[in-house]
């Protein structure tokens, strides 16, 4: 496959997709700011850095504010909308920096070389900004490390991420002094500032640990405190029990708004938005959404409403809850991908938006009568191709008990009515995760749509019960069931297309990373009807999961229990317990450092594949957590796996 010709898709051109990772209103809602990726590639750099742009609203003219070879994310506007605060690595390490937005160097405002700063917040005055960071380490720990005296308690030693503040001055010759504000054995994972600017609200969790989420809680300090407070020191206001990190004051400063999971806390997680007071009164619990999921975005400029988004079959919708009580009311229709999203202090709701042939770019939302407009799409990379995205389309099906089951099928380039074509499944994370609408030639998915529908290959994503998007009954819907009725919703789309006339039986192959690793290795030991398998960071081994992940509460949350006090169904619905008699030529593909899946369960299935004879390779990717951050890996992941495909089901040998 050339990979130099612009009129075909490719793996290494791919990566250069303009993907918006943050938006931000002006606050008079004039201007955006936003950012974009781009790969930095050189014979010794393999990363994803961030620039920010700026768009004019009303004349939809852009420009690239900053340039060079930091990344530079989390933009948010000054008050008074003449500067953007910003965090950037231009000196490795993440410090904050600020900028004119009519011109002008940007100039820093820390320095610091230990840990990189996150969750910038101006405040209201504009005098200061917030900030999150770890804690410094002491003089004792800084002697202890040196000396390589350094053993540490594991989940016990923690670097607790805290709230600061620093001075904010237009282009300062002396760095201003920051000042801690919290500080002790506690994790604070988001900040917004009262109006007043006399309090920043927070949402705090016991420890950075990944599955404490359900004690996370909601509390009030001050912005100015004496000396850094401790958590016995803050003013609480209540469990949320959420991971979205996301806290909003009203307009008037009375109430903190926050997505609350609903409890018993469960990992298929369920919420609603409630308005905590400032002043003492009961929590008030705002209107449900469709798919009890919801994500806060923010206020309306009266206080009267609390603006949402949730997955709504494969699209992203907008909803608006009155604070007064009452249902909520929809205020998008249009079926596209939306994310990123941001409310500024005229009301205006920004955001990116994307559908299967249209790449992301800048929209605006006025709440008011739910018009929306694109405002700024990004420059199309000079290494874009020009090839025909391939054509996407929604389908529904019965699986096996007669539930409904939605997904979206690829066609093959070049496709003809009548004619049968191989087919790669796709499987996607979670186990609630969902497909929706998103730009065919996104790289971000494992199984490269664009490359294997050149290759002429269709493709089916399901969204099989415990997807988002359904409602909470279906995204509950495989609890203590996992490889049952999710493995049966998706075998039976595969029947469906084959039923259609699209799909050839006899050139299948199957695809997923994380729980959509699961299921693929889940299904060649189900059957032998897919001629190649790709398992993406995939759980193979439900015990060896439970005591290696970082999140050991996810299994017996699902199975209803512990291993020690039930194995059968850990047992049961293990690939590698399961594993014996398997065909399938399988490709495994991992992180090294992946704290989510660990390595080694992919190394069990590897190594159970292997000493029965099955073809099977295992590609390790170094540095790599779960979700991959580095472009030439990335590229490497999706080429092994489309040439796996190839040889395996096709029979087209890949140097």
């Amino acid at each position: 496959m050339p990979e130099t010709q612009k009129d075909r898709w490719s793996i290494n051109t791919q990566i250069h997709y303009p993907l918006i990772g943050e938006v931000q209103v002006y606050p008079n809602g004039e201007k955006i700011v936003y950012t974009v990726r781009e790969p930095l590639l050189g014979e010794e750099k393999s990363a994803f850095i961030y620039h920010l742009h700026l768009a004019d609203v009303e004349t939809e003219e852009k420009r690239q504010l900053t340039f060079g070879e930091g990344s530079e994310t989390s933009p948010r506007w000054s008050p008074c909308g003449q500067y953007v605060a910003f965090v950037s690595t231009r000196k490795e390490k993440s410090n904050l920096y600020a900028m004119r937005t009519d011109g002008g160097e940007a100039w820093t405002l820390t320095e610091n070389e230990k840990y990189g700063i996150t969750s910038i917040e101006w405040a209201p005055h504009g005098g200061s900004i917030a900030f999150l960071m770890p804690e410094l380490p002491t003089e004792e720990k800084k002697k202890r490390t040196k000396a390589k005296d350094d053993a540490y308690l594991w989940h016990e030693d923690f670097d607790y991420q805290h709230i600061y503040t620093v001075p904010f001055s237009v282009g300062p010759s002396k760095l201003p002094e920051i000042k801690q504000i919290t500080k002790g054995k506690f994790q604070v994972i988001a900040i917004n500032w009262l109006p007043d600017g006399e309090f920043i609200a927070l949402q705090h969790q016991p420890s950075p640990l990944a599955d404490v989420w359900p004690e996370s809680r909601l509390a009030l300090v001050p912005s100015e405190p004496k000396e850094p407070v401790e958590e016995a020191g803050l003013k609480d206001c209540g469990l949320v029990a959420n991971w979205a990190g996301v806290v909003k004051a009203s307009p008037d400063g009375k109430w903190i708004a926050c997505s609350a999971g609903d409890l018993p806390v469960k990992w298929a997680f369920s919420n609603r938005i409630v308005l905590y007071s400032t002043e003492g009164k009961k929590p008030k619990p705002l209107a449900r959404t469709p798919d009890s999921q919801s994500y806060l975005i923010g206020w309306s400029p009266d206080g009267k409403n609390v603006y949402v988004y949730e997955s709504e079959s494969v699209t992203t919708q907008v909803w608006e809850l009155p604070v007064k009580g009452g249902e909520g009311s929809k205020i998008t229709s249009a079926e596209l991908r939306r994310k990123a999203f941001d409310v500024g202090a005229s009301g205006l709701i920004a955001y990116a938006a994307e559908d299967f042939g249209s790449m992301n770019s800048v929209h605006i939302l006025h709440p008011g009568d739910g018009s929306e407009k694109e405002v700024a799409q990004p420059d199309i990379p000079e290494a874009w191709p020009t090839a025909e995205v391939p054509r996407a389309e929604v389908i529904n099906w019965k699986s096996k008990d007669g539930i409904d089951i939605e997904g979206v099928v690829y066609y093959p380039l070049g496709y003809k009515e009548g004619e049968r074509y191989p087919l790669i499944v796709e499987v996607h994370g979670g186990p609630t995760g969902v497909y929706e609408r998103t730009f065919v030639a996104d790289p971000m998915r494992y199984g490269n749509t664009a490359v294997l529908a050149q290759e002429g290959f269709a493709m089916l994503r399901a969204n099989p019960r415990g997807s988002s998007g359904y409602g909470k009954e279906f995204r509950f819907a495989n609890y203590y069931d996992w490889g049952g009725g999710d493995y049966e919703d998706i075998m039976s789309g595969v029947d469906h297309l084959i039923e259609q006339g699209i799909v050839d039986p006899d050139r299948m192959g199957i695809i997923g990373w994380s729980y959509g690793g699961y299921m693929t290795s889940w299904t060649i030991t189900q059957t032998d009807r897919f001629k190649a398998a790709c398992v993406g960071a995939g759980v193979t081994n439900l015990m060896s999961f439970n005591g290696t992940s970082d999140i050991p509460t996810f299994i017996p949350d699902y199975f209803h229990g512990e291993y020690w006090d039930d194995l059968e169904p850990y047992r049961a619905h293990s690939a590698i317990f399961n594993v014996k008699d398997v065909k399938t030529p399988t490709l495994i593909q991992h992180g090294e450092k992946d704290d989510r899946v660990p390595v080694s369960q992919g190394q069990e299935l590897y190594n159970a594949l292997k000493r029965q004879g099955v073809p099977t390779r295992m590609v390790i990717y170094p540095r790599q957590p779960h979700l991959f951050s580095e472009p030439r890996l990335m590229i490497d992941v999706k080429k092994r796996s489309t040439e796996w495909f190839l040889r395996w089901i096709l029979g087209k040998e890949t140097q």
